[in-house]
């Protein structure tokens, strides 16, 4: 019997999750396509119809880790300027405490930063970096605050949004690798709302 669209979904976002839970427990290096379509309950080609391979899976990870972002940049008609850095404040500072809260995401973390270089690496092929995403989800966020109440010299909202990428991977990089001694929660947080305020303080 064919599936619906709806059903197909349904399959993809079970295997999804199973991955992302294999991924965090054992490790994505230890991780095999069988086990997953085990987890998910499913075959192994119905995996590899889904997303191909282990790294179609973590593309749909890193796509799924810009949804509050792109969420916010979606609904940019619901929040004034000021608002919506505030609202871009709470997502940053939700994703931090995802993190923060689970010591698994260092592991899916550091490979995600793999994965990013090998993207950066071969441009044009198998997607854009998790930064290219990150860039372009917060440029569309500081054009409507430029449009609604501007930003302070010299900012334009492609070096802002540059600059918030960075030090939104920066942080969560350091972190993941175990570089510094900080917590993204509170640290990063505060860290974020402290450069935020830069675009706030007119």
């Amino acid at each position: 019997m064919r599936r619906t669209k709806a059903q197909a979904a349904e399959t993809g976002r079970q295997i999804l999750q199973a991955a992302e839970t294999l991924f965090l427990e054992e490790g994505y290096d230890n991780v095999s396509l069988e086990q997953i379509a085990a987890a998910a309950g499913i075959t192994r080609g119905a995996v590899h119809w889904h997303y191909k391979n282990k790294q179609g899976l973590l593309l749909a990870l890193q796509d799924d880790a810009q949804a509050p972002f792109r969420s916010l940049a979606d609904h940019l008609d619901e929040e004034s300027g000021p608002a919506l850095l505030q609202r871009l404040d709470e997502v940053i500072s939700n994703v931090f405490e995802k993190f923060e809260s689970d010591p698994r995401q260092k592991g899916l973390i550091r490979v995600l930063l793999r994965l990013d270089i090998t993207l950066s690496d071969c441009e044009g092929e198998g997607g854009s970096t998790f930064r290219d995403e990150m860039f372009g989800n917060l440029a569309r966020i500081f054009r409507k605050v430029v449009q609604d109440a501007g930003l302070p010299p010299p900012w334009l909202p492609e070096t802002a949004a540059s600059a918030l990428s960075a030090t939104i991977s920066g942080l969560v990089g350091e972190w993941a690798l175990g570089k510094g001694n900080f917590r993204l929660a509170p640290d990063g947080q505060a860290f974020i709302r402290m450069v935020l305020q830069t675009w706030t303080n007119r």
